[in-house]
């Protein structure tokens, strides 16, 4: 198998730090001595992006008339993002950038991160039920809409994005399902579902 491609960084995104070639996004974790954790999201500015429509790539201010989403296969029926927006340009960088979104990754980590960046005194977020840690990974989904109201997730407790139906603009999923291991062959074992439930969804 060779290597994935390191997508080219965009103007917008030109003033990020750059780790291992690719952009570091705007909400992501530190440690006390500065290294960026990829996968751990930094809390304040996680909720600071949802409340001022602030991108969660870049830090820059969103244009209400098209906000993008990441969202997986789970959030879709709900209408809601556990992740801040994105500016289209940001969406389209992060889908082809990041192994998860992409579909190059079949399962989370299975070292969680919450443990060793709370021991580093660093502020996470991310992963509020514990529940991902070698968990199977969802196929991701881009949603553009016009708008979305910020609220506290009664499931998880954590700040998310709302996104009513007639705010949506179009859904299309992002690169192939996650690729499997041979124990989710399971003969009873489920693969998620083989269509995106919701609003009329776009091929392009």
């Amino acid at each position: 198998m060779t290597a994935p491609e390191i997508p080219a960084v965009p103007v917008r995104l030109a003033r990020r730090p750059i780790v291992g070639g690719l952009v570091v996004p705007w909400i992501t974790a530190r440690t006390p001595e500065g290294r960026y954790r990829f996968g751990a999201v930094d809390h304040h500015r996680h909720v600071r992006a949802l409340q001022d429509r602030l991108c969660q790539t870049c830090g820059d201010e969103l244009d209400t008339a098209r906000i993008v989403f990441a969202m997986r296969d789970s959030d879709l029926p709900l209408l809601v993002s556990p992740e801040p927006g994105m500016h289209p340009v940001c969406a389209a960088y992060s889908a082809s950038g990041c192994p998860m979104l992409a579909g190059r990754m079949s399962h989370y980590r299975t070292t969680p991160l919450a443990a060793q960046l709370t021991e580093a005194d660093a502020t996470f977020h991310g992963d509020p039920t514990g529940t991902r840690p070698a968990a199977p990974a969802e196929r991701w989904h881009l949603l553009w809409a016009t708008g979305y109201r910020a609220f506290t997730n009664p499931l998880t407790g954590q700040r998310a994005a709302m996104v009513l139906p007639d705010q949506i603009l179009r859904i299309r999923p992002i690169g192939p399902p996650p690729p499997l291991c041979p124990a989710d062959h399971a003969p009873d074992s489920e693969t998620g579902p083989e269509s995106t439930p919701g609003p009329e969804r776009s091929s392009s």
